[in-house]
């Protein structure tokens, strides 16, 4: 009789329980894709427009944020990227950046990951041209209305 009891109770715990919870909830997976992909269009605008200072706004500044920049073995912290950013920008003249194969997948309301290619047309203050190929890897973050970056990693895969 003990066992039926105890049958009885986990079997209504587990009715209550179900009752109160919600579905899962359906990630619109084209919307979110849209969105992701409007916003790295508006970055590289924002960068033909501003060079890396325009980078700033598309960076989630929270301490979830990290980034393993070309050349380096381990990722940096938002302050140190900045730190980076804020050094190299007197440097080029203009960036010009554009994706190649820019694929997105949602992966909840709020995140989504991103890989592809990247084709980088730089000039220097000296009048110097440099066009690299990179490929990007990493997860966007939605902030309130907007996209930022939180985490990724950039590799050189060609220079010319």
């Amino acid at each position: 009789m003990k066992n039926t009891i105890y049958v009885l109770t986990i079997i209504s715990i587990f009715s209550l329980t179900s009752c109160n919870t919600k579905p899962p909830k359906e990630v619109d997976t084209a919307l979110i894709e849209k969105e992701v992909k409007q916003m790295f269009m508006a970055y590289d605008d924002s960068v033909r427009k501003n060079g890396i200072n325009g980078e700033f706004y598309f960076l989630d500044n929270s301490d979830a944020f990290y980034w393993v920049p070309p050349g380096y073995k381990y990722a940096l912290h938002y302050d140190s990227i900045a730190n980076i950013l804020h050094k190299n920008a007197p440097q080029f003249k203009y960036i010009d950046n554009s994706w190649d194969k820019l694929q997105i997948m949602g992966l909840s309301d709020k995140y989504a990951s991103f890989n592809g290619v990247v084709n980088s047309y730089v000039i220097t203050t000296e009048n110097d041209t440099i066009v690299t190929k990179l490929s990007e890897t990493g997860i966007v973050v939605k902030r309130g209305n907007d996209w930022k970056l939180l985490s990724g990693q950039t590799v050189i895969i060609e220079n010319e």
